[in-house]
């Protein structure tokens, strides 16, 4: 009891809760926004296992994450001060995006945050602009490579399962069960590779207790879990609404297969060791099997505020990081 007072005697550690927050109300369209759109999963079941599984993501695999990512540059350093300017900037850009139902990157975000305290502590030197320039060609190539993953899918896998299982009743209790069997392990690997955004700087300030230490990790990753829990239970409707429903019309099987595209683009760029979206991924996905009912399919409107999000994003993360640090640090 005596530990849970000390850390949220520092009320620091609130900015690691509120990008948690962001990331359970926003990326939970990435795990169930295509199910809960087609009616295959109930909005309120859906939620509840993306709390459950995200939690048990967070304390079964994330704390041995925290070890071995660091936010500091070579040339810049990080206070306490400086940790809660680049999570509460991080955690606003991302309300926002979610409060207009767009589905936006919490990694990049929270790249954008450490970029604008990073040049506050050291200048523009301080950020890698060779790595960062290879990190935005990245996040060109996500979409498009989860759009012509999903369009190859539902080109040919509409045709081939409907061949295979000709009764629409038995057709559609498959692919409900795979869609919550494919939410569940989505809303688990959420919990297991993103709480550690929310908490490590905490943890290597030691406000959890002595750094590379398997309790203190466990602790900071179970305060993560929980944050990512509520805000899929509190906010996570609107966002789920534009990736199912805005971008384009689906039925149960594009939605499935949006979410194979969007699992197989992500197991690419993993191939290639590189870090992206998941957001951009799912939006590729439903984009591309859109596309085989042909351009009018799709909303460009829809996309367009999509696109621009994903600009602003850690743009403004970054522009209010380095406020914040001006002003507080």
């Amino acid at each position: 009891m005596k530990l849970i007072a000390k850390i949220f005697a520092s009320w620091k550690v609130l900015g690691g809760l509120y990008i948690g927050w962001g990331i359970g109300a926003n990326d939970s369209a990435n795990i169930f926004g295509t199910a809960v759109a087609t009616n295959s999963v109930r909005y309120r079941t859906a939620t509840i296992l993306i709390a459950v599984f995200a939690i048990l993501g967070s304390i079964l695999e994330g704390p041995k994450l925290y070890d071995n990512v660091h936010f500091q540059s070579a040339e810049a350093t990080t206070s306490e001060s400086m940790a809660l300017a680049a999570t509460f900037a991080s955690g606003t850009a991302v309300l926002v995006v979610t409060i207009l139902g767009i589905p936006a990157s919490t990694s990049q975000a929270a790249i954008g945050g450490l970029m604008g305290i990073a040049i506050f502590s050291s200048g523009f030197s301080a950020v890698d602009w060779n790595k960062f320039g290879k990190m935005v060609v990245c996040w060109v190539a996500t979409p498009i490579g989860g759009a012509v993953i999903g369009y190859l899918l539902y080109g040919f896998g509409d045709r081939l399962f409907r061949r295979l299982v000709k009764n629409p009743e038995k057709r559609n209790t498959i692919i409900r069960w795979l869609l919550i069997l494919s939410g569940s392990y989505g809303a688990y690997s959420l919990g297991a590779n993103n709480v550690v955004v929310t908490t490590v700087a905490y943890y290597d300030a030691g406000i959890f207790g002595a750094p590379g230490v398997y309790r203190t990790a466990l602790i900071a990753a179970s305060i993560g879990g929980a944050a990512i829990a509520l805000g899929a239970l509190t906010y996570s409707y609107k966002v789920m609404e534009t990736v199912g429903k805005k971008i384009t019309v689906l039925d149960p099987l594009a939605a499935l297969l949006a979410v194979f595209a969007h699992s197989l683009t992500l197991e690419f760029f993993t191939g290639l060791h590189v870090p992206v979206s998941s957001s951009q991924a799912i939006v590729g996905g439903v984009i591309g099997v859109g596309l085989v009912k042909g351009m009018a399919a799709v909303s460009g409107r829809q996309l367009v505020r999509i696109f621009l999000g994903w600009l602003a994003t850690p743009l403004s993360s970054a522009v209010i990081a380095y406020v914040l640090a001006q002003l507080f640090c």
